[in-house]
């Protein structure tokens, strides 16, 4: 990973799990600030990984909503000190202005950008 100030850039093989790394630091500014989704762009090179990360965060922060289970609450609890109940409020927050701002939920292709 390279951070230059608010810029991180990972680099990574295919199949080392970059989306879940990418997914994971979404969800981390998110839960840091839930309106922030408007502030955040997030590039891939491929429309697949660019649909595959939209559906995750769009699914993990439904199932981080409802106390359903998720690869990333853990380390959410852990790195935010929350307690379940705030996890899912926060997380609640974060997927209603999302999905109500959708057009602002911004992760694209290289290409796009």
């Amino acid at each position: 990973m390279v951070n230059m100030s608010n810029l991180s850039i990972y680099k990574a093989s295919a199949g080392s799990g970059k989306t879940f790394k990418l997914t994971e630091q979404y969800l981390f500014m998110l839960f840091a600030n839930p309106s922030r989704y408007k502030n955040i762009l997030a590039v891939t090179f491929t429309n697949k990984a660019t649909g595959e990360m939209k559906d995750r965060i769009i699914k993990e922060l439904n199932s981080l909503s409802v106390g359903q289970s998720s690869k990333y609450f853990q380390s959410i609890k852990a790195t935010f000190d929350l307690t379940d109940r705030q996890i899912h409020s926060t997380a609640e927050k974060a997927l209603h202005f999302i999905l109500h701002d959708y057009s602002r939920f911004s992760v694209n292709t290289i290409d796009h950008f």
